[in-house]
Formats: structure tokens, sequence, C-alpha cells
């Protein structure tokens, strides 16, 4: 007798479809998984529950399907394990159809179909309310037995956290040995102008996370996966166009960078007239950890975040890049292995590479003075520096940043220098100087703050000189940082020179003769490259910004740590 009314536990039914699908609801050995229930036209319908208090051999398994399954399957090509039902084993959310059979003789039909990729190893998709809802299996095409997904109210997270019981209590799980591996190869990367081998990803979408003028970004889930995956969703915009113009830009940007602290690319692909750019998930913005009060009440917190977005503008910087619009909802976090977090730099709408960066863009809170004061200047990375800065204090609410009238830029100006005069943020003042050739670069403050770790960008050889002759012991013989030894940091010792011989009077003395005399008009300069001495622009910090040395200025409460054994470092800008 079935059940009146789907099992408290069933995700969804199996409806039959054809005769031998029906037959199959007849078997005694699946009578307890058949119940009725009305469909969404008040007809009676009898189906075969499926969800986890099915208790499969595998840990992960709500069903499996065939002559030696949950639900008994019997016949002529039909394999001991036909195919099964799996709850992803990441986000134990997504549920997915494998095919396991031997012949691959499982199909999707139906007008939402997304079958399955016959380039793919495993084979399984992503089914829900919305795709994948008609099966079927066994014969040549597939279609000797057909079922129809008919999904209950159920919410699945419960069912993950019921399998998080099954997986701390090993006695409700029992494995097999030959269950073939359910956990689909990652993705690899590609690029929007790499063709992908496994051709675009197909997804279904979940929730909206946001939207704005250029589009709207969608938590989405892959298909082929079941990973959850973000996705901006820009409508095409015409040839040229502002818009274009912008959305190729973050396109080009996301396809050729990669650092850890910047939001991982995954795709960009063209689906139903508009751009979706897919990338990695993440929890939340910076901006939510502020509405929780995370940097005010660990302030220790700020250190990792500020060494972490330091290290992205840096790289920013190494590749001639401006990011133009750096703001707490700009930067997503993920939890970290050691318990913190890792926070990585989104959204490159806006970015610019630094030749061509000449309009007005950015939030106005967080914008750089230069550009609202000279928006004709070329703009540089420091811009992003200043960003940071103002990122940083708004976080920790420094001196009552957030409360303060910020309505003009006179008004922003004069609080954010109100907050870098703080005693405890005066580490930092070299990043909020007004003038550009006066900040701080991201290097810069690495090496001031953090020892020059995750540094990218090369130092200047004249300065890296300059700084170790500043450190030599009094009396010690002349140490020169060669060009070799510029990444390592290692000195070699060298006993004072007269003079050092050109290239010309080497080769003559090593002959046995004087050299001629070079002609000035016909000499050709060397290969090799310039060093140029950089300007350090006038003493002291910069206008309206104290100057202090390095061994009377606090710290952030536990953050920016001298390194070990290393000497305290002075002040770049002196």
């Amino acid at each position: 007798m079935p059940r009146d009314g789907p099992h408290p536990l069933a995700l969804f039914s199996l409806v039959p479809l054809n005769d031998r699908a029906r037959a199959v609801l007849g078997h005694p050995e699946n009578a307890h998984l058949v119940s009725s229930f009305l469909d969404d036209k008040k007809n009676v319908r009898y189906g075969l529950d499926i969800g986890p208090f099915i208790g499969s051999k595998s840990r992960y398994t709500l069903a499996t399907i065939g002559r030696c399954g949950d639900v008994i399957v019997e016949g002529r090509g039909i394999s001991r394990i036909h195919c099964s039902f799996e709850l992803h084993e990441g986000n134990k959310s997504e549920v997915m159809l494998q095919d396991r059979s031997s012949n691959r003789s499982t199909k999707l039909f139906g007008e939402t179909a997304m079958g399955f990729e016959s380039e793919r190893v495993h084979r399984r998709v992503v089914v829900d309310e919305a795709i994948n809802l008609v099966f079927g299996f066994g014969g040549v095409a597939c279609d000797l037995l057909q079922f129809r997904i008919v999904w209950h109210s159920h919410d699945k997270r419960a069912t993950g956290l019921y399998f998080d019981y099954r997986e701390d209590n090993p006695r409700q799980t029992r494995t097999i040995p030959d269950e073939p591996p359910t956990i689909a190869p990652s993705r690899a990367i590609t690029r929007i102008h790499t063709p992908s081998l496994l051709g675009k990803i197909r997804y279904s979408e979940r929730e909206r996370l946001g939207n704005g003028a250029f589009g709207e970004v969608w938590r989405v889930a892959d298909v082929d996966t079941g990973n959850y995956l973000a996705v901006k969703r820009v409508k095409r915009p015409a040839l040229l166009s502002h818009e274009y113009v912008l959305l190729k830009r973050e396109v080009d940007t996301l396809s050729r960078i990669s650092h850890r602290n910047i939001i991982e690319y995954i795709a960009a692909q063209w689906r139903d007239g508009h751009l979706d750019i897919l990338m990695e998930i993440k929890p939340g913005s910076v901006e939510d950890l502020i509405q929780g009060d995370l940097f005010i009440r660990e302030p220790s917190s700020a250190s990792p975040f500020l060494h972490q977005m330091l290290q992205a503008l840096d790289y920013l910087a190494d590749q001639g890049i401006v990011h133009r619009d750096v703001k707490p909802e700009n930067i997503l976090y993920s939890p970290a292995v050691d318990g913190g977090y890792l926070y990585q730099l989104a959204d490159f709408g806006l970015a610019n590479m630094v030749a061509d960066a000449r309009t007005f863009a950015g939030s106005r809170l967080y914008m750089a003075p230069e550009l609202e004061q000279s928006p004709q200047l070329p703009q540089t990375p420091k811009m992003d520096i200043w960003s940071l800065f103002v990122t940083l204090i708004y976080a920790m609410n420094v001196a009552g940043f957030r409360g303060k009238m910020l309505h003009t830029t006179p008004l922003r100006i004069k609080a954010i220098q109100e907050a870098a005069n703080e005693e405890e943020f005066r580490p930092l003042q070299d990043m909020a100087i007004e003038d550009p050739s006066q900040r701080a670069t991201a290097g810069d403050m690495l090496d001031k703050l953090f020892a020059g770790e995750g540094r990218t960008t090369p130092r200047d050889r004249t300065r890296a000189t300059a700084i170790s002759a500043e450190n030599a012991e009094p009396g010690a013989p002349e140490q020169r940082i060669e060009q070799g030894d510029a990444a390592t940091g290692q000195k070699r010792s060298r006993e004072p020179k007269t003079a050092r011989r050109s290239p010309r009077e080497a080769v003559a003395a090593a002959n046995g003769r004087r050299p001629r005399p070079p002609n000035r008009e016909t000499e050709k300069q060397l290969p090799g490259p310039a060093v140029q001495t950089p300007a350090l622009g006038t003493p002291g910090l910069g206008p309206r910004v104290q100057k202090h040395t390095r061994q009377d200025v606090p710290r952030l409460p536990g953050a920016f740590p001298v390194g070990q054994g290393r000497r305290e470092e002075r002040p770049y800008f002196t």
C-alpha cells in the first residue's frame, strides 16, 4: 500500500513516464519507497521517494538505481548500479545525477535538459527545480525507462546536516570498494582569449547577491561540477560605447593577472545577450565585516588586512594597473586555515593602465584628492594607496571618522589627515600625504611595516645602495649591493678602488698595450640598463602631516612587527 504523502525527508519523487518505469513501482523490493501525492494541478501521482532516509551505502549518496541498487530495476541492459543521485560533497546542498552504467546509457530529456558532456571523465550533472527534470536509462536510445523528477518543499540545508551526522557516526553509513569516484575534477582556469577545452560553463542560478549600474551578481551552481560560483551578468553594450570599454577592460585585466590577494577569474562568456564574468564565490565583503565591527572589536585584525591589500596593490603597480575603486565593498574575504581571513581585491571595471588613466572614476569618500583637484593629470597607483588608507580608518573608525562631515573634498581631506595624525596611525602617515609625488607606494609601505614581505615591485638599486651604506657600521669597509645580489639582499665586501677601468682599457691591458683614446663622435654606448636616481621630493612627510621617526612612533596594537633580528628602519621620506 503506497504511503499517503511523500516521506518527511524526501527531497523529490521519481514519477514514471512509461510502462517499464511504472513496473519498477510495483516491484516488492521498492514498496517501502512508493508514495502518493498531489501534483501542481491537484492530480494524484505515484512515485519513488528519494532522500537521505534511504541510508545508501555511500556517505553522500541519496539513492542508487540498478539491478543491485537501493531502487531495484531488473532487465537486460541494466547495470548493477546504473545511475545514482548524489549530494555534492562540498556544499552538501546541490543534488547531482550520476551515470554509473558501463555503456553510458543514462540521458536527460526535455526542454530544461543540460545533459552529460561526453568529454568529461565523470558523467554527472546538477538536478534542481528548474533544470534536468526528466531522465531515462537503458536501451540504445537511453529511454527504456523514463522518470520525471518532482520536487517537494524541503530545505536541502537540513539534508546536509543529516549527512554531517552520518559522517560523524560511521555506523550510519557503509562503504563499498567498487564505488566509482564522485568528485569531479576541478575545471581548469580559462581566459577569455584562450578557448576552453570543456566549452562554456553551464550554470543554474541560485540567488542574486547584488546589482548596480553595470549589471547583476548572482550565486550560481556549475551544472557539471555542483560547485558554487559568482557570476557578474552584464547586458551586451553597444560596440565602442563607454560601457563596452569598461567591460572589455575588466575582462582583459582579470584575464592577465594572478595573485593570491586578487579575486580568481575563471572565465568570461556570452549568454542570452549578456556577458558573464565568472569568479569564485566568497562569503562576503569587508563591508560586511565592518558592519559587524570586526576591526573595532579586534584592532589587531587590521594588520593582516593591510598587509594583504598592500601586496595586492603592489602587484597591480608592478603590472602597471590602477584599480581606481578600492573600497570595502570591493574587497572580498574568505576564512583562512589559521583562523583569520584571506582578503582579495575585486571589481576591476574601473581599472586603467597607468599610461591611460585620466578619467574621473571611483567612490568619492575613498577617492584620492588628485583625482578631483587635477583630473587632467595622469593617474598613478598611489591613488589606490590613499583609498586603502581611507578604507582602513573607516573600518576602525579612527578619530570618529564615520561621524564627521564628509560631503565636500576639503572636509574629507581634513578628516583623513586628522586620522593620520592619531598616535596609533602615525606609522601609516605616508599613505595619507595629499601630494601624490610625496605619497608612499605599496612597496614602500611593505618595506616600512612588514620588512618587504610579499613585495612584487623591484626595489630601486640606487636607493638600496644608499640604505645599505646608511646601515653600515662605522669604520667598516665599503660595501655594495650588486645587481646579482639585489633579490637576496646579500652584501659582498670589496676593497676601495681609486678608479674603474672601462671595457676598452681592460681589453688593452690584457693584450699588453696602451689603449687608444676613444673617438667621442663614433663611440657607442654599451648596452645595459640605465640606473636612474628617483626624486624623493622635498624634505618632510608632506603637507598637513607631522614628521616622526620610527623609534618614537607607536604601532597599532599587535600590528606591523619589525622582522626578528632586523635593524630598526628609518623613514623613507626624510
